[in-house]
């Protein structure tokens, strides 16, 4: 099966388990080809509505250094109507669901969606795409990335920074400490190994948490471990091991935010760990 398919069929099926009450959120949630807009609009007036169209757009553009292809791209097309009003179709009502409710509801079941093993999706961006009266046409871009990390890294055996937050761990680089002299008379310069020196590694990225309280008592978690200075192993996303690494720094960068489809409290960070003697 091709990677176009098993996204599609992956966002489908979750698009086709998503309730309103005790009865399905759509009628109608399939994958479509890519069309002229106006011949889409056309498509999905025609369907069982509420529906959804997924559809495959494009493919990013490759790196400039490496010429490696980009991520894939998915459009999701939602429309809703009303026989009443186009108000009725935005808004909803008891028999109606609508395009503003249809749109929330989606974007939270495919945010960070896993598809394919180990790609998830990224909302982009979304907007009106139309409709004509009575009935409105939602869309909604995703990028689907492909995740590099296989865990999240640990210190001293536990997710320092939270089973849900997104982090990167950055090596820094291995040194090796010389001492250099020479002899009058004798060409070229003899040198003596002192041994490796100290390496920094720093973890970036994001804490997230369900509320505030929660975020607060991981980052309560993160201070206590700076304060006790113990040498600890750190195991990074991939398995690698570092031994003797003690937490030197816990910095926030920017204020606290919350997301805007799960309302996670959210918290850009940066650890910098110091590996001792290796």
């Amino acid at each position: 099966m091709s990677t176009w398919e098993t996204i599609e069929d992956a966002v489908v099926a979750t698009l086709e388990e998503l309730t309103s009450g005790q009865s399905a959120l759509l009628a109608t949630a399939k994958g479509h080809t890519s069309r002229d807009r106006k011949v889409l609009i056309a498509a999905i007036s025609r369907e069982r509505l509420p529906a959804a169209y997924v559809i495959a757009t494009s493919r990013d553009a490759s790196e400039k250094v490496t010429r490696r292809p980009g991520s894939p791209a998915f459009s999701i097309l939602l429309a809703s109507g009303s026989l009443r009003s186009d108000e009725e179709a935005r808004t909803g009502s008891e028999e109606v669901t609508g395009i503003f409710t249809l749109s929330e509801e989606v974007a939270a079941a495919l945010q960070d969606l896993a598809v394919g093993g180990d790609r998830r999706l990224l909302l982009i961006d979304e907007r009106p795409a139309g409709g004509e009266e009575g009935m409105i046409v939602w869309e909604q871009r995703y990028e689907v990335r492909r995740e590099s990390e296989g865990s999240a890294p640990t210190f001293g055996g536990e997710a320092l920074a939270g089973s849900d937050s997104e982090v990167h761990v950055e090596l820094g680089p291995l040194t090796r400490a010389t001492s250099s002299f020479s002899f009058p008379g004798l060409d070229g310069v003899f040198e003596r190994n002192l041994g490796v020196r100290e390496r920094v590694i720093v973890w970036r990225g994001q804490l997230r948490a369900a509320s505030d309280a929660a975020l607060n008592t991981l980052e309560s978690a993160i201070e206590q471990e700076l304060r006790a200075g113990e040498e600890k192993t750190m195991t990074d996303a991939w398995g690698r091991s570092h031994e003797l690494c003690v937490l030197k720094s816990f910095a926030r960068r920017g204020p606290r935010r919350r997301d805007e489809l799960t309302g996670e409290a959210l918290q850009d960070f940066e650890f910098e760990f110091t590996q001792l003697g290796r």
